[in-house]
C-alpha cells in the first residue's frame, strides 16, 4: 500500500483545486485523496475532463483506493461551505486512523465559513487544535531551511499583550515548539531566537515594557530546562543573513510580525505547518486567489513543497518514535 496524503477541497471557488488537479494531471503528484462531495464539484472535474478517471474510495463497504486515478472520499453537502468544514473533519479522520499519512488543506474562505457554518471558526490551525484537543499548537511557516514561528495566530491586535502574558502561555508554547523542530523536523539541539512585542524590542522599557516585565524571565526559564533560546530582539532585524545562518527557528509574537518577511521570502512558496498536533497537517502558504484562476504561469511551488514536507516529516517521526 503506498504512503496515502490526504487533501482537504479547500473552497470549491477557489485556486487550490486547480492547481491540485493541475498538478496530478502532470503527473507532479500522486498517492492521495481528496475529500469532497463528488456532486459539489463534478461540473468542475467534468470541465477537465477527467469524470471517467474518478474512483470513489467509499464507493463500496471496503475502502478501495486505485492508483492512476483521482481518488475521491465523497460525502453528502449542502452548499460549497458546507463542503468545505466537513472536508477538514473526514479528512483529519483518516489522518487520525493512520489510512493517510498526513493531510494537505487548500486555501478557503474563512470570513464565509465564520458567516454560514461556524461563527468560532478561526482558521486551520485553530480547528485541528481542538479537534485534536490540545491546549497548544504552533503555526509554523516553513521554506526551505527557514523556520519561522507566530506565538499567537488569528486574534486582533489589540488583544496580543493579554494572550502573550497569560501565565505559562509562551512558555509552553515554546516548549512544543521545541519538540516539533527536535522530532519532526529532525534537528538536534535547535537554536532558536525570539523577538520582542515593541519596536526595537521595547528599548529597555522606553517603548514598552512587555520585554523586561514578561519575556527576559520567560525565557530563562526556558534555558534552564534546556531550551536553546535567544532573545528578545528587535523583530524588524530578526531575519538577516547571519541570524538564518546561526539559527534553525524565528519566533516572533504576533502573525504579521512572522508573515510578513516569511512571504516576501519565501515569494508565496513557503507552507504552513501545524505543530503539536496527532496528525501531519501542512498548507499553502496563499489564499483562494479567484482573480488567478484559468490565468497560465500559476506557481505551484507552495502546494508541491507541503507534499514534500509531509514525506519528509513523516519520515522523521518515524526516525525520532521512542523505541
Amino acid at each position: 500500500m503506498p504512503k496515502i496524503i490526504a487533501v482537504s477541497v479547500g473552497d470549491p471557488k477557489g485556486i487550490g483545486i486547480e492547481i491540485l488537479i493541475n498538478s496530478w494531471k502532470n503527473n507532479k503528484i500522486k498517492n492521495f485523496i481528496l475529500f469532497s462531495d463528488i456532486d459539489n464539484i463534478y461540473k468542475y472535474l467534468k470541465s477537465k475532463k477527467i469524470h471517467n478517471r474518478i474512483n470513489l474510495i467509499n464507493k463500496n463497504t471496503k475502502f478501495t483506493f486505485k492508483k492512476n486515478k483521482l481518488n475521491i472520499y465523497s460525502y453528502k453537502s449542502i452548499s460549497n461551505e458546507d463542503n468545505t468544514y466537513k472536508s477538514l473533519k473526514y479528512a483529519y479522520k483518516f489522518c487520525k486512523n493512520s489510512y493517510c499519512i498526513g493531510l494537505i488543506t487548500l486555501p478557503l474562505r474563512k470570513d464565509l465559513i465564520k458567516l454560514k457554518i461556524n461563527k468560532k471558526f478561526n482558521g486551520h490551525t485553530e480547528y485541528f487544535q481542538n479537534l485534536d484537543k490540545k491546549k497548544y499548537s504552533n503555526m509554523i511557516l516553513y521554506h526551505k531551511k527557514i523556520i519561522v514561528c507566530t506565538m499567537t495566530t488569528h486574534v486582533s491586535l489589540k488583544s496580543v499583550p493579554k494572550l502573550i502574558t497569560k501565565k505559562n502561555f509562551i512558555l509552553n508554547k515554546i516548549v512544543c515548539l521545541n519538540n516539533t523542530l527536535t522530532i519532526d523536523f529532525n534537528i538536534k539541539k535547535p537554536k532558536i531566537i525570539i523577538s520582542g512585542l515593541n519596536p526595537h524590542a521595547g528599548e529597555n522599557g522606553m517603548v514598552g515594557n512587555e520585554e523586561k516585565l514578561f519575556l527576559l524571565p520567560i525565557i530563562k526559564k526556558l534555558q534552564k530546562k534546556g531550551i536553546n533560546i535567544h532573545g528578545p530582539y528587535s523583530a524588524d532585524s530578526m531575519l538577516i543573513n547571519n541570524n538564518l545562518k546561526e539559527f534553525d527557528c524565528f519566533i516572533f509574537l504576533y502573525h504579521d510580525q512572522a508573515l510578513i518577511p516569511f512571504k516576501y521570502i519565501s515569494q508565496f512558496s513557503g507552507v504552513n505547518y501545524t505543530g503539536n498536533l496527532d496528525i501531519i497537517r501542512t498548507s499553502p502558504d496563499h489564499g483562494t486567489a479567484y482573480n488567478l484562476i484559468g490565468k497560465k504561469n500559476i506557481s505551484i511551488k507552495s502546494f508541491l513543497n507541503c507534499y514534500k514536507l509531509i514525506n519528509k516529516i513523516h519520515k522523521n517521526i518515524k526516525i525520532n518514535a521512542k523505541p
